[in-house]
């Protein structure tokens, strides 16, 4: 299992592929350029600790699976050789091929690959 605080370490400033979020989209495109090139450098920038599975979300409305079952801890499911930043973006720069981290890293690529997530927000239920 690994750890955020452990991925930290081994981020570089500038990836092959950089993919905005790590939820299903994120996760799985960076696994399927992973099998394929297993040496290509991506960075996954996303925030959250907590990976939500979504594709069961319809058994939960359904009443055939428990919520508590689609959560797991987003180190679980970042693929190995993928730099987790853990941070949101907070503004693209196309032109440069840049993003710009909340905390105001500069993280540059050759390929962008945008991934969004849905808010999640249960009280509005």
């Amino acid at each position: 299992m690994r750890s955020s605080q452990k991925n930290i370490t081994k981020i570089s400033q500038h990836h092959q592929s950089l993919i905005i979020r790590g939820g299903n989209a994120g996760i799985s495109v960076a696994a399927q350029l992973l099998k394929k090139q297993p040496d290509i450098n991506i960075g996954i920038i996303e925030p959250f600790d907590k990976h939500f599975y979504q594709p069961a979300w319809t058994l939960v409305g359904a009443g055939e699976y428990l919520t508590e079952r689609t959560i797991r801890e987003q180190a679980e499911v970042m693929p190995d050789k993928a730099n987790w930043i853990v941070d949101a973006v907070a503004k693209f720069v196309p032109e440069e091929n840049k993003v710009i981290c909340d905390c105001g890293r500069e993280v540059t690529y050759d390929a962008l690959i945008v991934c969004p997530v849905i808010q999640i927000d249960l009280d509005k239920l």
